[in-house]
């Protein structure tokens, strides 16, 4: 482990919840959700909680004593205090309409995650791209250097499975969600802003100026003795700067020539990135090794940096630390390599599973993969995540779709959403095809197998097989590796 003798690791005591014992969850498998309950298992609470399905979430909260239901129902609320709601929930779920009539609190994630967060010297990381691996960098070089902070995440990291913890330091680190304006609620110490774009705008009247202004209304939750962190490439986050904005202490950081923090040199060999950062104030260059491919890693991995320097860590621990990062899984994640018979020879076929469901996030993938490998063909099967996202953004995912070799697309994930007419999957297979640069396959889960036959019949010994999408896509990933087809 990296030792910084001017940081040491204390413990931190915050007081409990006066009166609260038995906290239940509505939505427990969510990341957001399940973090929380995790970090409150742990801090002594009795947990409970519902969901429709199991996952790898809920696994590990069972695992802990939590007593996890797998329907909805008024009974689960028995001897509860308080009642913790996802978003994704509705108002007439029978356990929100029971816990009313018996006058049980109800508080939405955001705000229970921000009376956890109260006592803490919070960092938070938000921006429509790229947060969760910022997150988990963070976390990651904290804990290396003997911080031991509290942390919530969206995603798992790769070598220790964590997607919370609770530590002994006063550092508390969680990604912020800015899908329904809930970061609202948080009163962070520090905050990042990784990018901000077109997503999740159903929540913002259709309108990214609506959607920056929230932005800019949880800037101004940051204290004036805290510090911003933002990427100065992204022109939102440029206007929002020149919005009348005033904060004693911001940083910013990119490829930009007037960033504070700035990237170049930037380099990729296989899956090995290097680059350089040039710290304005201080005058000073280092070189930066990742062990993760992409532009995208580099602006996280500077994010990441950022902060930590910022909180005192010495340069040579955090660059170490970043070096040593796996990353994130359902991230740019190499599963493994795919063999099957073909011609009486043995082909391999590399299979990558990415959670990226808007048009940036893809093409940044497909970007990625076409760099390090720019002789072999892409074959997709892609999953679309909400119908309002497909529609909102049709146009755009109908161009970046186009340059795969190959594509599959399943029905949308709907995420509890109700259908949109020309938000399906069909409606966008269709206008790819009139786009004219290929021919999408569509398939459902009801005839995956054939979807696998067909996809095998399109392998060539030459491919990388992505499997791109937020929802449950992942499961054709666990069966293709287990060779359940």
């Amino acid at each position: 482990m990296i030792k910084n003798k001017l940081l040491k690791k204390t413990d931190y005591r915050i007081p409990k919840m006066d009166n609260i014992h038995n906290i239940h969850f509505i939505g427990i498998g969510g990341f957001g959700m399940g973090g929380i309950a995790y970090i409150l298992v742990k801090k002594g609470y009795k947990i409970s909680g519902s969901d429709i399905v199991s996952n790898e979430i809920t696994n590990n909260l069972i695992s802990l004593g939590v007593k996890i239901y797998f329907q909805h129902n008024a009974k689960n609320i028995d001897n509860v205090n308080v009642v913790v709601v996802s978003s994704a929930i509705k108002d007439n779920n029978p356990e929100i309409i029971a816990a009313k009539k018996k006058n049980i609190i109800i508080v939405s994630r955001a705000k229970m995650l921000s009376e956890i967060m109260r006592f803490y010297y919070s960092i938070t990381i938000t921006g429509s791209h790229g947060k969760t691996t910022t997150t988990a960098m963070i976390y990651y070089i904290y804990s290396l250097l003997g911080f031991d902070p509290t942390f919530i995440n969206g995603g798992i990291l790769k070598k220790s499975s964590l997607y919370a913890y609770l530590g002994k330091s006063k550092y508390f680190i969680a990604e912020a969600d800015e899908s329904n304006a809930s970061f609202l609620n948080l009163r962070p110490i520090i905050n990042i802003i990784t990018n901000i774009e077109d997503e999740h705008l159903e929540y913002y009247q259709y309108n990214i100026e609506v959607l920056k202004q929230n932005f800019l209304n949880y800037l101004k939750n940051i204290p004036f003795y805290g510090c911003i962190i933002v990427c100065i490439d992204n022109y939102s986050i440029r206007d929002l700067l020149k919005n009348n904005f005033i904060h004693n202490n911001i940083i910013t950081y990119g490829f930009s020539k007037d960033a504070d923090i700035r990237i170049y040199n930037y380099k990729q060999c296989n899956l090995t990135t290097t680059f350089n950062l040039f710290k304005v104030k201080e005058n000073i260059s280092l070189e930066v090794i990742l062990n993760l491919p992409g532009k995208h890693n580099v602006l996280n991995a500077t994010a990441a940096f950022a902060v930590s320097s910022y909180t005192g860590m010495k340069h040579k621990d955090i660059l170490k630390a970043l070096e040593n990062f796996s990353g994130i899984k359902r991230r740019f994640d190499i599963l493994g390599i795919l063999k099957y018979k073909k011609n009486n020879l043995i082909k391999n076929i590399t299979l990558i599973e990415d959670y990226g469901h808007h048009p940036t996030e893809i093409n940044v993938t497909i970007n990625t993969i076409r760099t390090i490998w720019p002789q072999k063909k892409i074959i997709m099967i892609f999953q679309p995540h909400r119908y309002s996202r497909t529609i909102n953004l049709f146009d755009k995912f109908i161009k970046i779709l186009s340059t795969v070799d190959i594509l599959f697309i399943l029905n949308v994930y709907s995420a509890g959403e109700d259908y949109i007419s020309g938000g399906d999957s069909i409606s966008l297979c269709k206008g790819i095809k009139n786009y004219g640069k290929i021919n999408p396959i569509f398939s459902t889960w009801k005839n995956y197998q054939e979807m696998i036959i067909n996809l095998y019949s399109k392998f060539t010994g030459n491919d990388i097989l992505l499997i791109q999408g937020a929802g449950d896509v992942n499961k054709i990933s666990s069966l293709l590796m287990k060779k359940k087809f």
